[in-house]
């Protein structure tokens, strides 16, 4: 059997709410090998395209399957369709927290939007729908011997990203960093296995092997090549051996890849949900905010005064970068 993962992020670039970070593992049958497309294979249970998907699952970039406008029940459907295959039902947002992200409750305490708070799932789909998902999706998998091995968010909310920028300098160091978390994680449990990992490349960073080296201490990081599009390295040790590329838009390319994009946007967008939620109970009329630099001005000025009168710390609203 052949390991491939995929890794990716939401949240990099705004200005309010968390940053997250998801992988999706899978073990395919050596006999399909490393380029096989994973949607042909799945093609009974799963889509790539919006149009036409059926009965289907939607698996594909995040960013075009969420709007605000649309709302998050597709995304919603395969992300928990895919979690209750593996993990049965979860219907609580709390619960899928703790799940994918094995954080504990403290970790919300210090935010007021977040702090005992919680969403009923699904929140936009329903149970019938995702259950009956979920069962096509494992009569395509059984019947393709593909399995999901595991799936993993981390987060970061306000002031963590902020403490981590200071720490490290700057932002890209902070999505290096918590990306080289899952890949460390990825090496340990299947490295014996020669996993291939596919990366969303990271902003316009090309070269990655002394940063890799950084993290990997005691392995061999071979660079195999290094450019625009691809980057792709080879981390050894005398047990294990893991190949990682970063690839220019792996998250419409490959399916692992596209798959932890949504897990990301999923995670993302019910913490916005919350946010939104508590501000809206506070301030009469405001629109919710997706954090994104120049709406975030607009809704920052609007809840200035309550936040003031709330004695709300900058440094758990707003990103230094």
């Amino acid at each position: 059997m052949s390991i491939i993962a995929g890794i990716d992020e939401a949240g990099y670039g705004p200005t309010l709410g968390p940053f997250v970070l998801s992988k999706v593992v899978m073990e395919i049958p050596d006999e399909y090998g490393h380029d096989i497309n994973i949607w042909h294979l799945l093609k009974d249970a799963v889509s790539e395209k919006i149009q036409k998907h059926g009965n289907r699952i939607i698996v594909g970039d995040s960013k075009k399957l969420y709007q605000q406008k649309t709302g998050l029940k597709m995304l919603e459907e395969a992300v928990l369709s895919f979690v209750w295959h593996t993990n049965g039902p979860v219907t609580k947002f709390s619960d899928l927290l703790r799940l994918l992200s094995d954080c504990g409750e403290n970790v919300l305490e210090k935010y007021p939007w977040y702090h005992g708070k919680d969403i009923d799932l699904p929140a936009a789909s329903n149970v019938s729908a995702i259950m009956n998902y979920a069962d096509i999706f494992q009569d395509t998998a059984s019947f393709r011997d593909i399995r999901i091995l595991d799936i993993k968010s981390r987060f970061l909310c306000v002031s963590e990203i902020n403490r981590q920028i200071e720490l490290l300098g700057n932002k890209s160091l902070l999505l290096f960093k918590s990306c080289v978390s899952h890949l460390i994680e990825i090496f340990e449990c299947y490295g014996k296995h020669k996993p291939e990992v596919l990366i969303d490349k990271h902003g316009g960073r090309n070269y990655y092997e002394k940063l890799l080296a950084q993290n990997f201490e005691g392995c061999n990081i071979d660079s195999i090549t290094e450019g625009n599009p691809l980057s792709t390295y080879s981390i050894r040790n005398e047990s294990n051996k893991m190949d990682v590329s970063f690839i220019v838009s792996a998250d419409s390319k490959y399916f692992p890849t596209a798959l932890a994009s949504m897990f990301s946007k999923y995670m993302r967008e019910l913490f916005m949900k919350l946010f939104n939620a508590f501000w809206q109970e506070k301030v009469e009329e405001i629109k919710p905010t997706a954090g994104y630099p120049e709406d975030a001005r607009r809704f920052l000025s609007q809840i200035h005064d309550v936040k003031n009168k709330l004695n709300i710390s900058d440094d758990i609203l707003i990103r230094a970068k």
